[in-house]
């Protein structure tokens, strides 16, 4: 995972070098452009006014590519000078051959692995966390949604949100849906919105406009699953006589949207609801286990969702 190794990197200059000493104490070289005996007089170099010297070397695997070059690099490794701080960067180390096998005895090994698709949801969370904020959970799983698991590209949507936010301690799937759906096009909230209302015709627009935009199927599914399930809960009488900021806790929703879910709830009784859970779990399965067309299942479920139990749409086999 490149933005890790890129951070990794960074972390490393940033706790050796004083800021004003990186012009005279930093070389970054590429393996594939530097010859091995260049790297190594740079890492036998001592630092100009500072402690430490730092030396970094991007593909490093192509810098070993002959035995020779591997001859020098290894010398160094068993006898470095201590003043310097060696990054040795590979996107395939082979930890049976040499250098690789002196880097193992001799050198910290950082592994750098792109993450599990389950992972990157508490990654986000945590990223958040380290900046000061907390992050719902449904505003990570939207925000993977929406982006991919590219963790530059999340990142840059995280620093989005953060300016959008503002003073805010909470980041809400509606944030998200705000700051990284609008530069999509349209948003879940608003296809959720024209299903509240029961407005075929503008959902389908808003679904195929979503969907020619690149915006992810089972994203569509997992929000649409949340927003029946806020419309579920507010099928208990007790709750909706609740103050406006109850209900919003209970049913994880900005208190602004309250008045407007209420509305929507009357147009859902519980059986259209327990219908809409079934649909959007057959076609969550559908689009995970066949190769019918996204668009097709999406469009079915839309229209069942909003014309409830008795007028079930059926994705043809």
């Amino acid at each position: 995972e490149d933005f890790l190794i890129d951070e990794s990197v960074q972390a490393i200059i940033e706790n050796t070098l004083d800021p004003g000493m990186k012009g005279f104490n930093l070389d970054v070289v590429y393996g594939s452009k530097a010859d091995a005996r260049d790297v190594i007089a740079h890492a036998m170099s001592f630092p100009m006014m500072s402690g430490r010297r730092v030396v970094v070397v991007k593909e490093f695997e192509k810098l070993v590519s002959t035995d020779t070059a591997k001859e020098i690099v290894s010398a160094y490794i068993e006898k470095p000078l201590e003043s310097t701080c060696l990054v040795l960067i590979s996107l395939d180390a082979d930890f049976r051959r040499k250098p690789f096998t002196d880097l193992k005895k001799k050198a910290a090994l950082v592994e750098c692995k792109p993450l599990y698709d389950n992972q990157i949801p508490a990654w986000i969370a945590q990223r958040i966390r380290l900046s000061g904020k907390e992050a719902h959970a449904e505003a990570c799983r939207l925000l993977q949604a929406y982006v991919g698991n590219s963790l530059r590209s999340i990142q840059n949507e995280i620093d989005k949100l953060f300016i959008f936010v503002g003073e805010k301690k909470q980041i809400t799937a509606e944030d998200v849906a705000a700051v990284v759906g609008a530069s999509k096009g349209y948003t879940i909230f608003e296809l959720q919105n024209s299903i509240g209302r029961k407005d075929t015709k503008e959902a389908i627009t808003i679904l195929e406009r979503m969907l020619t935009a690149g915006q992810s199927p089972q994203m569509i599914i997992v929000m649409l699953t949340r927003f029946f399930m806020q419309l579920w809960k507010l099928t208990d009488a007790k709750l909706r006589r609740s103050p406006d900021g109850e209900i919003a806790r209970e049913i994880g929703l900005s208190p602004y949207f309250v008045k407007q879910h209420l509305e929507f709830s009357t147009r859902f009784p519980a059986e259209h609801i327990e219908h809409n859970f079934q649909e959007l779990l057959e076609a969550d399965t559908v689009l995970k286990t066949t190769s019918r067309d996204p668009h097709l299942v999406l469009d079915l479920l839309v229209l069942s969702l909003i014309s409830g139990p008795r007028e079930r749409m059926r994705v043809p086999v």
